[in-house]
């Protein structure tokens, strides 16, 4: 079954992205070159409970756009966006769709 992203919502910290039932598929991240961001999704409103995306420190100096697309994911909870960035400036964005 393919599922249709709503927009896309660029985020650059922690943030709630959905409230509710939706299908996860996947996410984006671009950093600023320097400054490696550890980035977690979490099945829920808040940083806790079940993860989508396991806490992960993707490498700035790749110098290209990171993350995982194609995913399928149920999620009953919601969606929550951890990151955790000591300097410098990371942009995320995730797909899903709401149901």
């Amino acid at each position: 079954m393919n599922h249709v992203s709503k927009p896309p919502v660029v985020k650059t910290a922690s943030a709630l992205l959905h409230t509710g039932p939706c299908i996860f598929n996947g996410f984006l991240v671009g950093t600023d070159g320097v400054n490696d961001p550890e980035i977690t999704i979490y099945n829920n409103t808040a940083a806790t409970g079940e993860k989508v995306i396991p806490t992960n420190t993707y490498d700035a100096a790749l110098l290209g756009i990171n993350g995982v697309t194609g995913i399928s994911q149920y999620c009953d909870k919601g969606l929550y966006l951890s990151i955790a960035l000591g300097a410098g400036a990371v942009e995320v964005v995730a797909q899903f769709t709401a149901l």
